[in-house]
């Protein structure tokens, strides 16, 4: 951003900005980490909804899929997935917090994953399968400004999802067509060159 400076781990307050479809925000932060909160992008979306945003998110024609650890969650619409924890493996929990990160977390706000990918000394999972939802919120995340060039229409199904990653795999899916921007479509149809 010019004139600002770099936030870290803002995924989730990017993916709630995208589950409410909105595409032209300011956000104001404290420091250069967004707040775990309680790990979800939950929070983020109540605020939201507590400050005036209203109506229901328009998602019509967007489908977004993950596949995590063998297990496939969908998303078409709702809030639903924004209730999903970021998630850490027991054996790099100890690293991961030590590395700085994560001001202010507590067990609560992560779910420490086991070997098995059993939940172990963190909090209790919220949905089933919460790991992939929390990757397909970060997925939305990463979606968010991209959301911020027009409203996206079609589907985009991504296989062990990573940050690192998730930008390739949106621009592959703008490229090929399994994602557009919807106003590139209005263009495109007869109706819309009158």
């Amino acid at each position: 951003m010019p004139g600002g400076s770099r936030v870290e781990v803002c995924e989730h307050i990017l993916a709630a900005c995208f589950l409410h479809d909105l595409d032209d925000v300011d956000i104001l932060f404290e420091g250069d980490e967004a707040p775990i909160v309680d790990g979800s992008a939950g929070p983020f979306v109540h605020a939201m909804r507590q400050a005036g945003v209203a109506g229901p998110p328009a998602s019509a024609g967007l489908s977004l899929a993950v596949t995590w650890q063998g297990r496939t969650v969908t998303w078409t619409g709702g809030l639903a997935p924004s209730r999903a924890r970021t998630f850490i493996q027991l054996r790099s929990g100890a690293a991961l917090l030590n590395s700085g990160l994560f001001p202010g977390a507590r067990p609560g706000c992560s779910l420490v994953l086991d070997p098995m990918g059993a939940s172990r000394y963190g909090a209790r999972p919220r949905l089933p399968f919460e790991a992939a939802w929390h990757k397909l919120i970060d997925l939305m995340g990463d979606l968010g400004p991209h959301r911020a060039r027009g409203r996206l229409q079609g589907a985009l199904h991504v296989i062990d999802p990573a940050h690192a990653s998730n930008g390739d795999s949106i621009e592959a899916a703008l490229a090929d067509g399994r994602l557009n921007y919807l106003q590139e479509l209005e263009r495109s149809t007869p109706s819309a060159r009158r």
